[in-house]
């Protein structure tokens, strides 16, 4: 009944008891914005290219704006407070994994034009690379925070917990 959702479900005209492709398009959105999906492994591009590959069964689909529109309210009706500073610390951390993938040492490195790539300073990212750990341990747990939210009143009786489709 959510209006972003429902528009995806309504422009599938396919006739017959299953809307594959509202099916597909749900999914997308699902695993590509939800926090506890498997495919948050991936960073945003590489995840895209997965999510097309693993679930999207038909040749010309592409992100259009209503799937971006119904991404755009996933992401808002799972959001807390912890679920945005989260968002904001792992996009940190993307940049910091991108300043060491791009760390330079070998002062014979060129660039496409020829240019010596200057080195960087084996001090610093020591240093910094030092303070990852400790970084690391506090993001795991905002990020077992942030699920705990997410599964609030997730037990059922007997101590068991409800499935992925449950509840």
């Amino acid at each position: 009944m959510i209006p972003e959702f429902r528009v995806l479900w309504d422009r599938d005209k396919t006739t017959g008891r299953f809307k594959s492709r509202a099916v597909e398009d749900l999914a997308y959105v699902y695993y590509m914005m939800d926090y506890q999906s498997a495919y948050r492994a991936y960073p945003p591009e590489e995840r895209k290219e997965e999510l097309r590959k693993d679930i999207i069964t038909r040749s010309r689909w592409k992100e259009d704006p209503e799937i971006v529109i119904a991404m755009e309210k996933y992401d808002k009706l799972q959001e807390t407070p912890n679920m945005r500073f989260l968002k904001a610390v792992e996009q940190t951390l993307e940049g910091l994994t991108t300043y060491f993938e791009n760390l330079n040492f070998d002062p014979n490195k060129k660039d496409e034009e020829g240019k010596k790539i200057p080195i960087d300073d084996a001090k610093k990212a020591m240093e910094a690379a030092s303070k990852a750990g400790p970084l690391l341990a506090s993001i795991q747990t905002l990020r077992e925070k942030v699920r705990s939210e997410q599964n609030v009143g997730a037990t059922v009786r007997g101590g068991g917990t409800v499935g992925m489709y449950e509840g």
